[in-house]
């Protein structure tokens, strides 16, 4: 079987790497010359069969050859927080004229693992196929499978991650779900309908969302009253049912969850329905940068700093864990927040040496900023911060023993920590 994946990105990428490790021949489609050289030189993939990959930027040509073509192209969105669905069109485009000039007697599969509005598939893709000439069951098949990559997550490769699956036709959904049934050892969940596939990957990330949102608010709350809010949430998580803790902290980031509710909100909008709890969840966790850079200056001041005399530490710009990726991290709304008070900022990430201002976390500043909980980070001594003049260790993710700073003579402000 030979497939060709439109877009290499995180997920292209991974999807590539496994196809490749259960013997297909995998055809590598982007549009960034630059990273089909990487591919063809072998320095992309982490593959151990080179002979069955190729890549190219002419999509239409894989499309005419492969059996299955896996849309793998980003979602994201605009300034005003509407989807663009710009890279998709492209690559229903391209696949559509590769599917026109096809000789194959068999329809083949296209699957969008994209994050996509609900009917987006049918009402995008589908009539892009249409302006082509080509007929559903005799062309192609369309279907829905949203991705659920976890990049940096090893107890949960891709493989391993169970997979919903929708089509506009039943035979496109027994032919996707028998696809993912020969790729994956998860289980593969086929759904009644496309919109079903589409809008489940929305619904995953808007409950996290939202769950992280009203962690961060009682954060907030709780520490108005003075009252430790994590104590109080691992409390609550005592409760063997009924109850999910997830913790608080200085912003959301990446690629899924500050995105896709928007996705849902903005299709919700146009029908006439106002997603009200999705939006306030978004507002919460978007101020919640701003509270990290207000507790920075108020920390600051406490210890007779002045703002704009300080200088500030940013540990971690990347979104997550021990995970080279930046995408909508909190980290720059936090240093934007920060230059507002005119506070000089540094920053320092061990997984993007790159971004990093500074070689090494001892640094001579005033404040350390915990951004992202890279694991290195566990490791760091507040004593040498302490002898390096800074005056206090503002943890948003609760990285740090407050007792331990505290008693090397810094404050300690930590979010959802009193």
């Amino acid at each position: 079987m030979s497939i060709g994946i439109y877009g290499v990105g995180f997920v292209g990428k991974e999807v590539a790497e496994l196809a490749v490790e259960r013997g297909r021949s995998v055809a590598c489609v982007d549009v960034d010359p630059a990273v089909v050289e990487r591919i063809e030189d072998g320095e992309y993939l982490a593959v151990d069969e080179d002979e069955r990959v190729s890549a190219t930027t002419d999509g239409a040509a894989v499309a005419a050859e492969a059996d299955t073509c896996v849309v793998t192209v980003p979602t994201p969105v605009d300034g005003a927080e509407r989807v663009d669905l710009g890279p998709l069109r492209a690559a229903s485009e391209t696949i559509g004229e590769g599917l026109r000039s096809r000789e194959a007697a068999d329809p083949c599969l296209v699957v969008v693992e994209s994050t996509i509005p609900p009917g987006t598939v049918r009402r995008e893709i589908a009539e892009v196929f249409d302006t082509y000439g080509l007929e559903s069951g005799t062309d192609y098949y369309l279907a829905a499978a949203p991705e659920r990559v976890d990049p940096g997550n090893e107890a949960w490769p891709l493989e391993a991650i169970p997979r919903v699956v929708g089509a506009l036709t039943d035979e496109g959904r027994e032919r996707a779900t028998a696809f993912y049934d020969r790729l994956l050892d998860a289980e593969v969940h086929p759904v009644e309908s496309v919109e079903v596939a589409e809008v489940s990957k929305i619904v995953e990330n808007a409950f996290r969302d939202i769950n992280i949102a009203f962690a961060n608010e009682i954060a907030v709350s709780l520490d108005s009253l003075d009252v430790d809010a994590r104590a109080a949430i691992d409390a609550a998580s005592t409760k063997p049912f009924g109850f999910m803790g997830f913790e608080p902290g200085a912003g959301v980031g990446g690629h899924c969850i500050p995105v896709d509710p928007h996705l849902l909100i903005g299709e919700a909008e146009d029908a006439g329905f106002t997603h009200e709890l999705l939006t306030v969840a978004r507002t919460i966790n978007n101020q919640m940068p701003e509270y990290v850079a207000d507790m920075t200056v108020d920390a600051l001041t406490r210890e007779r700093v002045l703002p704009q005399d300080a200088t500030a530490l940013l540990l971690g710009r990347a979104f997550k864990p021990d995970l080279a990726d930046d995408r909508n991290s909190p980290y720059f709304p936090i240093r934007e927040g920060l230059a507002d008070y005119d506070v000089t900022v540094e920053t320092y990430d061990p997984v993007l040496d790159e971004a990093s201002s500074v070689a090494s976390p001892y640094q001579p500043v005033d404040a350390v900023v915990v951004v992202t909980d890279h694991t290195e980070f566990a490791d760091l001594d507040p004593e040498r911060f302490a002898e390096l003049g800074a005056s206090a260790v503002v943890d948003g993710r609760d990285v740090f023993d407050a007792e331990a700073v505290e008693a090397a003579g810094l404050r300690y402000e930590g979010v959802g920590e009193v």
